[in-house]
C-alpha cells in the first residue's frame, strides 16, 4: 500500500489557495531553532513504595497535621518520610549484622538518643 506524500507545497500553498481562492502562494512557517531537552537536575527523584501498618500511617498524618494546625502549612507524608531520610543520612547509623526489624529499630532509637 503506498503513503501518501506530503509537501509543503501542498502544505501550504496549493490546498490554501484553493479554500481561500489566494493567487497568492503562501510562506511555509519559519523554521524554528530546535530547543534542547531540559538538563536533568542533580537531585533526580526515583519513586519509591514504601508499605506503613495504620499505626505508622497515623503518626505521619499527625505530623503533618499538627504542622498545619499550629500555623504552619500541612506537610505530605512523603516530604516527611523524605526529611527523615535526609536526617538519618547525616549521621553514622550502623547497620552492618542486622539480622531483623527489631534490631533495627533498636538501633535507630540509639542514633536518635545520641
Amino acid at each position: 500500500m503506498k503513503r501518501a506524500k506530503i509537501t509543503e507545497e501542498l502544505a501550504y500553498g496549493t490546498a490554501l489557495d484553493r479554500l481561500t481562492g489566494n493567487d497568492k502562494p503562501v510562506a511555509p512557517p519559519e523554521q524554528r531553532q530546535p530547543v534542547p531537552p531540559p538538563k536533568p537536575s542533580e537531585t533526580a527523584m526515583i519513586k519509591l513504595s514504601v508499605f506503613l501498618n495504620r499505626k505508622e500511617d497515623a503518626y505521619l498524618e499527625n505530623l503533618a497535621s499538627t504542622a498545619k494546625f499550629s500555623g504552619g502549612k500541612k506537610l505530605s507524608k512523603t516530604k516527611l518520610i523524605e526529611s527523615m531520610v535526609r536526617a538519618f543520612g547525616n549521621t553514622n547509623l550502623d547497620v552492618r549484622g542486622v539480622k531483623d526489624d527489631e534490631e533495627l529499630l533498636k538501633r535507630v532509637i540509639a542514633q536518635l538518643r545520641q
